[in-house]
């Protein structure tokens, strides 16, 4: 990781967010790049370096590859079939947030830079490798940036995505408790009995998926759904799930529950509870 290592000498530690790079995965080719340092490096030659990364971690280990930690920094990963986003970011910047500027900004590649009837593989076949080409989606890729570093708030949505990972931990943590297959088919069906007037009062919630292996919110759209909203539902929902918990598996398994698994991650991800108000509803609901 030497490049890398670098790469991060010339990005200034002030700001969150230090580079970025659109990159066409087959070639390498350096689609569009920005370095938020105030100095000048060479992103055409450092492109193809994280374009081999992605692809020796892809074939090597057939994994995704998502994040890669350096001393200083961290690289985070998006990728297509046919484009790669990278972004170099401080060890402070939260990762939902990071990832939600990737897919935002990868959707919205596909979105405006492929006009109706073509495909990615015409408009990247055809192009010559001249900068000014993707200039407009560079001029994008800075507004979305310096929205984030400008804003207390950051990205609304990235927040929501931050709170939705965070309930959806909890609630693994909370169903992760020691039940045979009976007790855990009754956990389930109480749930959606407990769930259904909470699903009816939130549309956003009735994709949610309540069955055998669990309660899955992470396909809810945050992009088009309300932050205080988001934040009311997901709230209630683990009231639901903590109460039908408690009544099928019964006081000691539920509390050895909060102790062996739900606890575990509160500790791991303590920062975050606490910048989202989550905490209250952890001891609230689990205690």
């Amino acid at each position: 990781m030497y490049v890398l290592s670098w790469i991060e000498r010339f990005m200034s530690a002030k700001r969150l967010i230090h580079g970025v790079w659109v990159i066409e995965r087959v070639t390498g080719r350096n689609i569009v790049s920005r370095a938020y340092s105030g100095i000048e490096i060479d992103m055409d030659l450092i492109a193809p370096f994280l374009s081999a990364t992605h692809t020796f971690i892809d074939k090597a280990s057939h994994e995704n590859l998502r994040i890669i930690d350096t001393e200083n920094s961290r690289y985070v990963w998006q990728a297509n079939d046919h484009l790669l986003f990278v972004m170099v970011v401080s060890k402070a910047a939260r990762i939902g947030h990071m990832r939600f500027i990737l897919e935002y900004a990868l959707n919205e590649f596909m979105r405006n830079e492929v006009p109706d009837g073509k495909t990615i593989d015409e408009i990247l076949s055809g192009w010559t490798g001249n900068p000014q080409t993707f200039s407009h989606f560079g001029n994008f890729i800075d507004e979305l940036v310096s929205q984030f570093e400008e804003t207390d708030e950051a990205l609304v949505a990235g927040k929501s995505m931050d709170c939705l990972e965070v309930y959806s931990h909890l609630f693994r943590a909370i169903l992760s408790i020691e039940l045979d297959k009976k007790a855990k088919k009754d956990l389930m069906t109480r749930i959606n009995e407990l769930a259904r007037p909470v699903i009816e009062s939130y549309s956003f919630l009735r994709d949610v998926v309540i069955d055998n292996n669990g309660v899955e919110i992470l396909g809810i759209d945050v992009y088009n759904t309300n932050y205080n909203k988001l934040r009311g539902a997901l709230e209630k929902l683990l009231s639901v799930i903590a109460k039908a918990t408690k009544e099928v598996a019964g006081k000691t398994a539920f509390r050895n529950m909060v102790f062996d698994k739900a606890m575990t991650y509160v500790k791991r991800d303590l920062d975050r509870l606490e910048t989202y108000a989550i905490l209250d509803d952890v001891i609230r609901y689990l205690f």
